[in-house]
């Protein structure tokens, strides 16, 4: 199911106090309209009553979409470089859950799921998205290397990510977000083609850094670039 527990939040604006109903987990086979909320940028967003100021809460919670085989850790944005500790949680909860030390009726349904750990929005909005268009997201990410690699001019910097944020007939779009804000920046797009011949990847020319992405749940290229302090 999809647990809400109400909480008080500080308008960041006013500092007003406002009610907030945050999520703890979201079951999209039940709940699609969440699921569409976050595609739509809108989930856990609010207006303060008093100065009328919108913002967001950040994500901290689990999301599952059996039809779409997605188990997600979402994290908060502000603990991307403690992605190995965060990492390390969410294998424990998922095998508390659906994992080894599930019942044998749950296991089998975990057996099902591609296990993830996101951190923002935008990273886990990119999961949703992916998944809907039928991409798999660690050949997504090599899209994204080959992108870097081209020599495309890109804002490459610590305060920057690029996301995919949209797919529209045969082109990937993806999108430079600020980090602090997940802003839109530059936006780029890429021909499907690139993805599908990634994908084949008949000369296997792209195996050993589609194991290094794919080596746990945090399928990103940032697992490349942060270094990330070490799990417990």
């Amino acid at each position: 199911m999809s647990l809400f527990k109400p909480t008080t939040l500080t308008c960041p604006a006013c500092r007003a106090d406002v009610p907030f109903d945050a999520v703890h987990s979201i079951n999209a086979d039940r709940r699609p309209d969440l699921r569409q909320a976050i595609l739509a940028e809108t989930f856990q967003q609010q207006a303060c009553p008093n100065c009328r100021t919108v913002f967001r809460l950040d994500p901290q919670f689990n999301f599952m979409d059996l039809e779409n085989h997605q188990w997600i850790n979402a994290a908060p944005l502000a603990a991307l470089g403690d992605w190995k500790a965060q990492e390390a949680t969410a294998q424990g909860l998922f095998d508390e859950v659906y994992g080894e030390q599930a019942p044998d009726a749950a296991r089998e349904i975990g057996a099902s799921l591609n296990r993830r750990v996101t951190f923002g929005w935008a990273a886990l909005r990119e999961k949703l998205l992916a998944a809907a268009n039928g991409l798999d997201d660690v050949t997504l990410e090599l899209c994204k290397s080959a992108v870097l690699r081209s020599g495309t001019p890109a804002p490459v910097s610590a305060a920057t990510e690029l996301r995919l944020i949209a797919v529209e007939g045969d082109e990937l779009v993806f999108g430079w977000l600020l980090a602090a804000d997940e802003s839109l920046g530059p936006v780029l797009r890429v021909s499907r083609a690139l993805y599908d011949q990634i994908a084949l990847d008949a000369d296997g020319d792209w195996e050993d850094l589609r194991a290094e992405i794919d080596a746990g749940l945090f399928v990103d290229l940032n697992r490349l670039l942060i270094a990330g302090a070490p799990a417990a």
